[in-house]
């Protein structure tokens, strides 16, 4: 089954498998080309993330999500492509004889598995984000949250009838992150979906990770601001709703889950 989750491995263990593939080489800007949906196709279909690729369901400023099948079972693939946005370097370009530069293949194939990895993580301790299911690459395979082809609408999108519900459980899920040592960073109702009237969060790519950090108990200080900005977002969003929360209170609830002597071990996220 595509959305079974893979066992659990590190964000090492990946970074490490990537550098083996691309002989050690990393972040070398080269020509590209471009990624179409006939391209990413073949490439899903080779590397057996996918029997077939039809449309595009969204496009960010990193990656674009395609909608996918492994034989019957609809799948979103995300593609990174971060040749295609600022974050190339444009002072190298003129140097490479005119060709589109960009940053090479395992540059995106590490943000890739760093957010797959995350997903997994979030996955494991319980949050409701879309199921990971395999990753190659510069692309991973999650669950597809929609009805037949059609994707689940952004929370922004929709009227939620029972919004204290729906906040709680927003609010529960940025807990839940906080205690595997993951911020979103980028959490608002543009990056959660509404599926079967619950709360899907989804798009990790700016999350911030304390897992693998030394004196993670001071980052996780320093990542104050971050959480903050995140549940305020949400706090905001339902004030049209009539919900009054006070984001500086739940940012202290959130942070006092973790203490100083707290340490991950990634044998409690198995489900």
């Amino acid at each position: 089954m595509p959305n079974t989750p893979a066992p659990y491995i590190s964000k090492r263990s990946l970074a490490h498998r990537q550098m083996s593939k691309d002989d050690g080489q990393r972040g070398r800007l080269k020509d590209l080309p471009e990624i179409t949906l006939s391209t990413v196709r073949a490439e899903a279909i080779a590397t057996q993330l996918a029997t077939d690729v039809h449309g595009t369901i969204s496009a960010g400023k990193e990656a674009t999500v395609f909608y996918a099948l492994w034989r019957d079972f609809p799948l979103a693939l995300k593609v990174y492509r971060l040749h295609a946005t600022p974050h190339a370097k444009k002072g190298k370009r003129k140097k490479m004889g005119g060709g589109k530069a960009g940053f090479s293949k395992d540059v995106m194939s590490y943000w890739a598995a760093r957010e797959f990895w995350i997903l997994d993580r979030a996955f494991r301790a319980g949050v409701k984000v879309p199921t990971p299911a395999r990753h190659i690459d510069n692309m991973f395979t999650a669950r597809f949250l929609g009805d037949n082809v059609s994707a689940a609408p952004l929370l922004k999108d929709v009227t939620i009838e029972f919004p204290k519900r729906i906040f709680d459980e927003i609010i529960e899920s940025v807990f839940a992150l906080y205690r595997v040592f993951i911020i979103h960073g980028d959490l608002s109702g543009y990056n959660i979906l509404f599926f079967n009237n619950e709360p899907w969060l989804i798009d990790f790519p700016q999350a911030i990770d304390f897992a693998s950090r030394m004196g993670r108990h001071r980052t996780l200080k320093d990542g104050r601001p971050i959480l903050l900005r995140d549940i305020t977002n949400i706090v905001r969003f339902f004030e049209r709703y009539g919900i009054v929360a006070d984001p500086e209170s739940l940012c202290d609830e959130c942070m006092e889950q973790v203490s100083e002597s707290d340490s991950f071990d990634p044998k409690t996220l198995i489900r």
